[in-house]
């Protein structure tokens, strides 16, 4: 059985081989002499068709018009020609009425012998032709050719103009560029016949050829391999049963005698490693007891991994992924946007609702402010009961989002959408928890400028604690305007202002004084886009 399957496997390969090498081989030999044959034919009628004008030149010359109209009779009694017409460029055909002899004894003059000839060989013009083969070579003044079926007979039909030349006119006059066009069709049908006996010549060629090659190869590598790997299973299947002591004979030097001195040597070693079984087995069982305790271990520090996770910002986990020594969480200046966000008339609702339902609320919407927070690259920095800090980056935005460094996002433009978003959807959980809650109102603040961005150190007796935020006057500020905005409104400072003034409506509500800061600032109202639609 293993040897039947090893040899129909090989045989179907040897087969295979030789159908694709043989094939291809045979296929393009088909072509190559298919387009040979088909190429011979075309420029047998290409010269046909130039002697044929020729022929008609040179009997116009000598005003011999009946001589052409006797030489179109005989080729179109020679085979494979099919149709031989000559057409005038109205697609009259010629050489039938007196209109082309009228035209000319006006011009020229004609002998009265050949005005009589003529006039003996005048018939009726059959049908006009206006093809389009016809046609491109009236246009492009050059033949035209083109494969057709008539009768179910391949025709090769070409439309070659004849050009009304300097010598021509004095007869025919100047005022066109061809006088006539000659189609000639010739039948492709003993090409093909010819195409058809080549390619069944070459297809039994290549059946006979596949069969020899195949049988013999099969024998060669019957003899060759199949023999010796037949042996060499034998003894595979005594070592399987345990016989240790079984080896394989070694009779050449090839691929497959290097093969069965290697199934000896594997022998060999597998008695050696069958005596050290049992140790290993020993050894094993504790590796596999450490193993399963590491493993509780691990599961059990990925689950802590996972809670402390909650209270990290965001940012403290990916520059920790990224770099688990931490040395970016070293303090450095940086470009950023803080806002602040604070729940109005929050210590009034603290003294009249449960606390419990309070918190609710406040995770509620808190929650709710988190997806698009994020959505627009921020990291929530801080909480402090009603209130939210929240720190934008360009690059922290970009890297959350994949995004090449073109297409970084602006940090204060991206606060400013936040804001907007967290405004909408502020009014839509007011209107979802209606009679529930009471519904809650928003003041924000919005300053952009560089920030010392990093870890801080709270050391004390008790131990030391790290916490992650931006310090500076760019935070301060984003605090007191916070302060400054009334209920629902988003207040941001002159540099904010300046980064998006070209996307969003801002309202100057001049200069402000605030604690704390040196100087007086213009402050900016953003005027959502609903409300400015409204009152525009």
């Amino acid at each position: 059985m293993f040897r039947s399957r090893l040899t129909t496997k090989i045989t179907l390969l040897i087969v295979l081989v030789l159908i694709i090498g043989f094939g291809v081989s045979t296929v393009l030999t088909i072509q190559r002499e298919s387009a040979l044959l088909v190429d011979e034919h075309k420029a047998s009628a290409r010269q046909l068709t130039t002697a044929l004008i020729a022929s008609i030149e040179s009997a116009m010359l000598q005003e011999r018009p009946d001589v052409t109209r006797v030489l179109i009779g005989e080729l179109r009694r020679q085979f494979p020609v099919e149709q031989v017409t000559v057409y005038r460029r109205n697609g009259v055909e010629a050489f039938t009425d007196l209109t082309t002899m009228e035209e000319v004894e006006r011009n020229a003059g004609l002998a009265p012998e050949v005005l009589a000839n003529i006039r003996k060989m005048r018939r009726e013009p059959g049908r006009a032709m206006s093809g389009a083969g016809f046609a491109r070579a009236l246009e492009t003044r050059r033949t035209d050719e083109e494969f057709e079926m008539r009768e179910g007979v391949p025709l090769f039909t070409l439309h070659r103009p004849i050009l009304n030349q300097e010598k021509c006119q004095g007869c025919h006059g100047s005022d066109h560029q061809v006088r006539a066009v000659v189609r000639m069709a010739t039948s492709m049908a003993p090409v093909f016949e010819e195409v058809r006996r080549h390619r069944n010549r070459q297809i039994v060629i290549g059946v006979l050829t596949i069969v020899a090659a195949a049988g013999v190869l099969t024998l060669a590598m019957r003899q060759v391999v199949i023999r010796p790997i037949q042996d060499l299973a034998v003894v595979a299947g005594r070592l399987g049963e345990g016989d240790f002591e079984a080896r394989a004979r070694v009779t050449s030097r090839d691929e497959i005698g290097g093969l069965a001195s290697a199934f000896n040597e594997m022998t060999t070693r597998l008695a050696q490693a069958r005596a050290e079984v049992g140790d290993k087995n020993t050894e094993l069982a504790t590796a596999l007891q450490n193993l399963k305790e590491s493993r509780s271990r691990l599961e059990l520090l990925e689950h802590l991994k996972g809670e402390l996770s909650k209270f990290v910002p965001e940012a403290v986990t990916r520059l920790l992924d990224h770099d688990p020594n931490a040395t970016e969480l070293e303090k450095r200046a940086v470009e950023v946007s803080v806002r602040f966000l604070d729940i109005a008339g929050y210590a009034r609702m603290s003294e009249e609702l449960d606390p419990r339902k309070l918190d609710r609320m406040v995770q509620t919407y808190f929650s709710s402010f988190l997806e698009i927070i994020q959505a627009h690259g921020g990291d929530v920095n801080e909480t402090a009961g009603d209130g939210l800090m929240v720190i934008f980056q360009s690059a922290a935005s970009a890297s959350s989002r994949h995004l090449s460094s073109d297409s970084v996002p602006d940090h204060a433009l991206e606060a400013t959408r936040a804001a907007v978003a967290i405004r909408e959807r502020g009014v839509t959980l007011n209107e979802e928890s209606a009679g529930r809650l009471p519904p809650i109102q928003l003041h924000m603040g919005i300053n952009s400028g560089e920030a010392l961005v990093g870890a801080t150190k709270l050391g004390g007796a008790s131990g030391q604690r790290w916490t992650f935020t931006a310090t500076g006057p760019t935070t301060n500020l984003a605090a007191r305007l916070a302060g400054f905005a009334g209920v629902g409104e988003i207040v941001v400072g002159p540099v904010t202002a300046t980064r998006i003034c070209m996307h969003f409506v801002l309202q100057n509500l001049g200069e402000k004084t605030f604690k704390n800061v040196s100087a007086p600032l213009q402050v900016f109202r953003v005027i959502p886009p609903g409300v400015y639609e409204r009152v525009t």
